[in-house]
């Protein structure tokens, strides 16, 4: 399979956590493309088997987008109808204090309106410090190791 992960990446948390999908993906033969929300070109998705969607989780998971960034959230929204049909879809998320399951929730939700009927909801972990207003500690093994797994699981579940 060939997997694009789309994410965004304030801090580099994120960044971490995909990276680590990408590993687990590449481990099993299959090909990951890391995209960031600013290389994303919305044509290039029918290149690839799959999607996973990396999203830091900001204020907690509370309001309206339910913990995904503005810049993420209508990026999404802006692809195509049925762009996803047919695709393997995943999300997941780095929270600094909580919130992160409801970001892959929200991440479910907003890739089934464009189509995708095969979502796999995927590891949530916590780095960094509240608000972001530094970066504040990385990912732990553990949680690397957890993300890695999930990679290699999302290319071999049938």
């Amino acid at each position: 399979m060939k997997i694009m992960i789309l994410y965004y990446s304030k801090t580099g948390h994120t960044l971490e956590a995909v990276k680590a999908i990408a590993d687990g993906i590449n481990d099993v033969g299959s090909d990951a493309d890391l995209v960031t929300v600013k290389e994303f070109n919305s044509g290039s998705i029918v290149d690839y088997d799959g999607l996973i969607v990396g999203s830091p989780c900001w204020a907690g998971s509370t309001g309206i987008l339910r913990g995904v960034p503005k810049v993420l959230s209508k990026l999404i929204e802006s692809l195509d109808i049925d762009c996803l049909k047919g695709k393997r879809c995943g999300g997941i998320s780095v929270h600094a204090k909580m919130g992160g399951t409801n970001t892959v929730r929200t991440l479910g939700k907003l890739l089934s309106l464009k189509g995708c009927d095969d979502y796999r909801p995927g590891p949530v972990a916590r780095a960094g410090v509240p608000l972001s207003l530094w970066k504040g500690s990385s990912l732990s093994d553990k949680a690397k190791n957890i993300f890695k797994t999930f990679g290699a699981g999302f290319v071999n579940l049938n």
